[in-house]
């Protein structure tokens, strides 16, 4: 019988063996977590939201959630990614597309070309996570919080 090995139990099983990179294997989960103020001000289609960093070399798992209040119906998050060093975008909505904010509750963001379907990403440098808003405008003082796990050392 057959078997198909993953990429890393083929390092493992290459001669010499390959070192698996600590995003591979026996790394630590940590967490990137941001909240908006209580008293935020109304955002308008296209604008963006700034929610937090992620070191080089951190391998973001696809198991993140946004959590929200009820906001303006149809309004939407695409969630991504742009470098600290200067705001380029690397993927707008890399990590998740079209999150649903008018609804109150916990949505996942995993549906992002980055991380979905298999799909698997490690950030080369440190990154900025922010939203952009869609479908209609950002309601002043919605609370939205977000949680993304990363693997990192």
């Amino acid at each position: 019988m057959a078997e198909i090995k993953s990429v890393q139990m083929a390092k493992l099983a290459a001669v010499p063996a390959q070192k698996l990179a600590t995003t591979e294997s026996h790394g630590r989960v940590r967490i990137m977590f941001a909240a908006l103020a209580a008293d935020h001000v109304q955002g308008a289609i296209a604008d963006t939201v700034a929610f937090g960093r992620i070191p080089a070399g951190a391998r973001i798992l696809p198991t993140g959630t946004l959590s929200c209040a009820a906001g303006t119906a149809s309004s939407t998050l695409d969630i991504g990614l742009r470098r600290v060093k200067d705001g380029t975008v690397i993927d707008a909505d890399g990590l998740a597309t079209a999150v649903n904010i008018a609804a109150a509750g916990s949505k996942a963001i995993n549906t992002g070309a980055l991380i979905a379907n298999g799909a698997s990403y490690v950030t080369a440098e440190e990154v900025e996570v922010y939203g952009t808003i869609a479908g209609a405008v950002l309601a002043a003082n919605q609370a939205m919080s977000i949680q993304l796990a990363y693997v990192t050392d």
